[in-house]
């Protein structure tokens, strides 16, 4: 679409969205052109009225004739201007459609690849900053639409009344147009100097609404610790900042209207005295002098919209670029996983050999572990905090890649197979059970969204569910509220017990989902989980050696290394750290978790 092509030059990435709902802007951009056209069309009929007007006030012709025809020409007028009311309100519905239609396949792009980055990228990232991309910038970058509107309709007003200009007097639309670089320099000028103040508004609106979400998050925290005025003190930092890039933003904007208008006064007041001259010496008439007047104010308006059309094109860029930055043009370490495979059949054997990982800020978190849990067997991990177990259950699940060595299913090394497929093989319970806003069953179902009511009541069954939801009115359907907060924490524990089970897993990864939990709901918890494991290959992360010692394997891990491999029996025969750990723990002398 050639209309479209005149942002290519600028930014293509822009130019491809406007391309996507190109039949929505054509419509709406013909309706913009005639508006334009029809605008312009006013002008001689203008000249011709004061005209008809100056003869009736000068008494020339029969009056009655006069009347006559500027009754119809009137007339023509108002039916001109109703015709300009179905295309002005034509242009408003297409474009508002079109950016609309925009802005919503925009947003599904966006939280589609945010589903498809790693792991390692909301390591990185805060999550308010995220939300601002979503809401701020993508908020706007739907002006791009009004964007091309109003490149046409500006020109475009500002040409038809130069025609007019140069049909009246050649002499006077000389000297409008030697105006046009000036004004074409002051738009471009103000216009790059928008896209750095914008840039600024939009960082420190990311910024600002990143605090705000952590610190409704730790709302708890921050009054645990009195810590209300210390946030509240860094929050007007954060809001002080984002206001004042934004008046240095609305300066620039502030700043180029009352500049159009003025350098519109010096052309305007420059005519007038040309038209005064041209009265005098060429017989300019009242009709051509009003003429001209009102088509210098269609330029000045032309002049305008291309202004703030320039200006917005300068904020919507900013917008694309943290956009394309934050999150389109990241890397996905999924993007070849429709080419990679699958196994026929799975037994769920799991080989980690040679093992190290680096994670990107250079910490080394493994160093050459290696260890296998044989089909429907039970690994569990032990160590301190930082020794690495929750990175073992990350390169299962593929969230990060081994640095070097394999990590096998079945002996096939898992870069092998596609990531959807493998994690679908997985039932996860974390430590710290996060649940949607929804009720229990969508909770449930969202281990598996083709789950019927029958296998959301059986894996209920099976993890305990059942005895607290049957006491609740709405069963199955009682909403959990924001993060689970209607249930206790063992209530969540289960749930997440039941999400994982509802998959029918073969292989379960277990991070000491009862280390927190009050001892009668670690009893529901942890005979839940002792009645699904089995049969199931299972990788537990043990905090309570208790845990660890119903496992069929322990592994003992200390800095990234393998210390101990063994059975509990194995283990505490051998009388190692282990060992000495355990008797510590039976002892007393080591309390609660083990990191």
């Amino acid at each position: 679409m050639r209309l479209i092509r005149i942002f290519t030059k600028f930014d293509p990435r822009i130019a491809r969205e406007l391309k996507a709902q190109r039949r929505t802007i054509v419509l709406g951009l013909a309706c913009a052109i005639g508006t334009s056209l029809l605008t312009a069309a006013t002008i001689p009929l203008v000249n011709i009225a004061v005209d008809m007007i100056k003869n009736l006030s000068d008494r020339q012709g029969d009056p009655t004739e006069e009347l006559r025809r500027l009754g119809m020409l009137s007339a023509g007028f108002v039916g001109l201007f109703a015709i300009k009311y179905g295309f002005t309100r034509g242009q408003m519905w297409y474009i508002s459609k079109a950016a609309a239609l925009m802005i919503l396949d925009l947003r599904v792009r966006l939280f589609d690849k945010l589903q498809r980055l790693p792991i390692s990228y909301f390591n990185s990232k805060r999550s308010g900053e995220i939300q601002s991309v979503l809401t701020s910038d993508v908020g706007m970058y739907q002006s791009a639409v009004m964007i091309i509107r109003d490149a046409i309709d500006g020109p475009l007003k500002a040409i038809a009344a130069i025609v007019s200009i140069v049909i009246i007097s050649y002499e006077l639309a000389l000297v409008s147009l030697v105006f046009v670089p000036i004004l074409a320099f002051v738009i471009n000028r103000n216009g790059r100097k928008m896209k750095v103040a914008q840039a600024q508004v939009q960082d420190d609106t990311a910024r600002m609404i990143a605090m705000t979400t952590e610190a409704l998050q730790g709302t708890r925290v921050v009054k645990a610790f009195a810590a209300e005025e210390r946030v509240g003190d860094t929050y007007r930092q954060h809001v002080r900042q984002t206001y004042e890039s934004t008046m240095r933003a609305v300066g620039r904007l502030a700043s180029l209207r009352p500049l159009v208008e003025l350098i519109g006064a010096v052309a305007l007041g420059i005519v007038l005295f040309i038209c005064g001259w041209l009265a005098v010496n060429a017989g300019l008439t009242v009709g051509n002098v009003a003429a001209l007047i009102y088509a210098m104010d269609v330029i000045n308006q032309g002049f305008r919209t291309l202004g703030y059309a320039n200006n917005t094109y300068n904020q919507v860029l900013a917008a694309t670029d943290r956009i394309y930055r934050e999150i389109l043009d990241v890397p996905e370490d999924e993007s070849e996983d429709h080419k990679l495979r699958t196994l026929d059949r799975v037994e769920g054997r799991i080989e980690f050999r040679d093992v190290s990982f680096t994670y990107p800020d250079g910490t080394q978190a493994l160093t050459k572990v290696s260890f296998v849990i044989e089909p429907g067997q039970s690994l569990a991990l032990v160590g301190p905090s930082g020794s690495g177990k929750s990175t073992i259950a990350d390169l299962l699940l593929r969230f990060y890649e081994p640095t070097s060595g394999q990590i096998l299913l079945d002996g096939v090394d898992l870069c092998e197979l596609r990531r959807n497929w493998l994690r679908g093989l997985m039932g996860v319970v974390p430590q710290n059970t996060f649940l949607f806003a929804g009720t229990i069953a969508d909770n449930i179902r969202m281990g598996n969204p083709h789950a019927t009511s029958a296998e959301i009541a059986d894996a209920a069954h099976a993890a305990h569910v059942d005895v607290f939801v049957d006491e609740m009115p709405a069963r199955y359907d009682s909403s959990v509220g924001e993060s689970g907060v209607g249930l206790s924490g063992g209530e969540r524990q289960r749930v997440a017990i039941a999400r994982a089970i509802v998959r029918k897993p073969q292989i379960l990864l277990l991070d000491e989902a009862t280390s927190a939990l009050d001892a009668v709901s670690e009893k529901h918890v942890q005979q839940a989980l002792e009645e699904i494991m089995p049969g199931r290959t299972t990788l537990m992360i043990a905090h309570r050696l208790t845990t660890a010692a119903r496992a069929n394997r322990i592994l003992m891990l200390r800095g990234g290394q393998v210390i101990e491999f063994g059975s509990h029996r194995e283990l505490m025969d051998r009388d190692g750290a282990y060992a000495a750990m355990y008797r510590a723990f039976n002892s007393g002398l080591i309390e609660g978790d083990i990191g």
